[in-house]
């Protein structure tokens, strides 16, 4: 076979399946920040894509699979970010920077909370959901509960920092705060999100120090 033919051989290989899967899930991403949840249409995921909706059939069992597996890629993102942001900081500097991470994320991407909560809200209604969105947000709760009690086993507060319920509060409050700021963005802006957020953080941190 010439180069030349090695090359149009090549080049209409078909993608391999975890390019499949990346794709389908980028163009997942995309179509649920647009249009929500319940009127995504996976015909419209594998357009987006480039493939047939045999395609997602053959990688994802359901929307609700397909979307169960985007939520917990991008919770682990947001886990990391923070991780990244505060790992071998002391606690005030944590407390801030860890805020203004996660208020840039949800500044980034204001439309991926507001569709977790829109996916919380059905998922309290509809029991198939609720395991899958339960599972993930145990998920990312249990990392950063990992997280926070690594920085207070650092800042030697380890016995008497609460990392699951900070934790907890930190989810809810950034759930809270996405829905504000995706209403009100001049008032309930980054700078805002990122205060309240390193207000929760600072706040649990001087409890424990006393």
């Amino acid at each position: 076979m010439t180069t030349e033919g090695q090359g149009t051989w090549a080049s209409t290989q078909r993608p391999g399946r975890e390019n499949v899967r990346e794709r389908l899930l980028q163009a997942a991403a995309d179509e649920f920040t647009e249009n929500g949840y319940a009127a995504a249409k996976l015909q419209d995921i594998a357009r987006r894509a480039g493939f047939t909706k045999g395609a997602v059939y053959s990688n994802f069992d359901s929307k609700q699979a397909l979307f169960a597996e985007l939520l917990s890629k991008r919770s682990m993102d947001l886990a990391a970010r923070v991780i990244d942001t505060v790992s071998g900081l002391g606690p005030g500097d944590a407390a801030g920077r860890g805020g203004d991470a996660i208020a840039d994320w949800v500044v980034d991407e204001p439309r991926w909370p507001l569709l977790v909560t829109e996916f919380g809200i059905q998922a309290g209604r509809t029991p198939e959901l609720a395991e899958d969105y339960r599972r993930e947000r145990r998920r990312l709760r249990g990392e950063l509960e990992r997280l926070i009690a690594e920085r207070a086993a650092a800042w030697g507060v380890a016995d008497t920092l609460d990392a699951r319920r900070v934790a907890t509060s930190l989810l809810a409050l950034i759930s809270g705060l996405a829905v504000e700021h995706s209403v009100d963005p001049d008032e309930i802006d980054q700078h805002a999100i990122g205060d309240a957020i390193t207000e929760l953080f600072a706040g649990a941190i001087a409890r424990a120090q006393h």
